[in-house]
């Protein structure tokens, strides 16, 4: 019996291990990517809110639901409320954005959440 409850609590304890670890690797190489790609919100955020629809005049760029879009100061600005990225992302605690039309692409996604990451630049 004893043998049983060490070897249970030894492989109980190499996955509690292994789950920490790969967190953390998935944590460091995402902000490695982020780190390493120059986004700016010029050349890669913008299109991407235009052409979802956004940032045009019957959404966000006119200030719909209190959220505006219609530039760099006020995405910038938005972008600092963790609910910009929940409801990209389609996450609990944000509506899902766009309302119309269907999720954004998963590198979309990563190209505004790194453009986040690395300080919201121009």
């Amino acid at each position: 019996m004893k043998k049983i409850t060490i070897l249970l609590f030894s492989i109980a304890l190499l996955a509690i291990s292994c789950e920490d670890n790969d967190k953390e690797i998935i944590i460091t190489e995402s902000q490695d990517l982020c780190d390493s790609l120059d986004i700016l919100y010029t050349n890669d955020v913008a299109p991407i809110l235009e052409d979802a629809g956004c940032s045009g005049v019957y959404c966000h760029g006119s200030g719909a639901g209190g959220v505006n879009l219609s530039d760099w100061q006020n995405t910038k600005l938005a972008a600092e409320d963790a609910k910009f990225l929940k409801a990209i992302k389609h996450e609990l605690g944000a509506s899902p954005m766009p309302k119309t039309g269907g999720k954004l692409s998963d590198s979309e996604i990563q190209v505004i959440e790194c453009w986040i990451k690395s300080g919201s630049r121009e």
